[in-house]
């Protein structure tokens, strides 16, 4: 995962010493992640806040896919269906578009919410089909290549990404939809490898004037702006495993899945002087994990797995979908938390009217 990073002095200080002491002082900042570590979730995080959304029969979610949160609404992708929420839980509205008619696309492989509109992106059209929040269409953007991910950066640009599967060969793409064209392009790559990724999202967080960037199979945070393209920090990890350095993407995802091998990192934020990294890894014992790693603004290193283990003051914690206003967030259905309550005695939501029946919660995981 992934969208308001804070830059302070203490992580400026981090970097200055890895700039200093790292093997790998000559590109970027290295930071050595030592997967067997743990450390309590209370370096994590100092509290949360949740929302409990508005039950009805228009704003029921099933299995949710992305969700995205700004100052203004939640977000969240169930299949083919975009659903709003206020912050206070109430529903806004559903876009329900899928289709083949005028104003309906074939597919959601991303989406994004700015000044009140919703964009979708639907790859199979090569378009971006934007509405307001009545779930009224109101306006199309027409790509002319193959794209899998974008970001809204104001009225005239985005940031497009492929993940090597496009025909002009270049992973990210800076698009003047106003004018409907190019305006930069980076990372080349050799072949159009057609090849998808369906928990990867490039984009990871903000800072002024473009975004932190990610790339599947790669361990490398990049800077993206609309005229730049650059290393940013490196992380290793001493996996049982290693990622085959050059080879081809499907060949990767093929010799990795299943394999005690981080594929690709999740979530990247800077926040009050830290750095937090969010990846998954396979065991073969307890199989797909989520890990936060912790970078202290004194250079020390922490590391927790979300799910091995209760904690009392962080019972509802799950892996999340980004970052808002310095916290993580993430989001359980009903059932999920009233198993919880009932397995360790507890009875916050139970107390609230939480039923089988109601529709999920989100979760605002405060960093610390």
């Amino acid at each position: 995962m992934r969208f308001f990073s804070f830059v302070k002095i203490g992580f400026i200080c981090v970097l200055f010493f890895l700039f200093a002491c790292s093997e790998h002082s000559s590109t970027v900042p290295t930071f050595s992640v030592d997967v067997q570590q743990r450390d309590s979730i209370e370096h994590f995080f100092s509290g949360y806040d949740y929302v409990m959304l508005e039950t009805n029969e228009n704003a029921l979610l099933g299995n949710v896919e992305k969700m995205k949160v700004d100052s203004s609404v939640i977000a969240v992708q169930d299949k083919g269906r975009i659903l709003l929420f206020q912050h206070d839980g109430k529903f806004i509205t559903k876009i329900d578009k899928l289709g083949r008619g005028a104003g309906e696309y074939l597919s959601v492989e991303d989406f994004c919410v700015k000044d009140s509109l919703v964009y979708i992106l639907s790859r199979a059209q090569r378009r971006i089909l934007v509405y307001d929040w009545k779930a009224t269409f109101v306006d199309k953007i027409d790509l002319d290549d193959w794209y899998q991910h974008f970001e809204i950066v104001d009225d005239k640009l985005m940031f497009l990404s492929s993940e090597n599967s496009n025909e002009k060969q270049y992973d990210f793409v800076v698009f003047n939809y106003a004018k409907s064209e190019d305006m930069n392009m980076f990372s080349p790559f050799e072949n159009n490898e057609g090849i998808t990724f369906k928990n990867f999202t490039p984009f990871s967080g903000t800072f002024n004037g473009g975004y932190y960037v990610l790339r599947p199979f790669d361990y490398t945070v990049y800077r993206l702006s609309r005229t730049e393209f650059e290393p940013y920090c490196l992380f290793e990890f001493n996996t049982k495993e290693q990622i085959e350095q050059g080879a081809a993407l499907v060949d990767l995802y093929d010799k990795t899945s299943n394999k005690n091998v981080v594929q690709y990192l999740g979530s990247y934020e800077e926040y009050n002087g830290s750095i937090y990294l969010t990846f998954t890894l396979f065991e073969e014992k307890h199989g797909i994990g989520t890990y936060v790693y912790k970078v202290e603004s004194d250079g020390k290193n922490l590391l927790m797995k979300i799910y091995e283990n209760f904690s009392d003051k962080y019972p509802y914690i799950s892996a999340p979908y980004g970052v808002y206003d310095g916290a993580f967030y993430s989001i359980r259905p009903a059932l999920d938390i009233l198993n919880i309550e009932e397995m360790y005695g507890l009875s916050l939501f139970h107390d609230k009217g939480l039923t089988e029946e109601s529709n999920h919660v989100v979760f605002f995981h405060k960093l610390k």
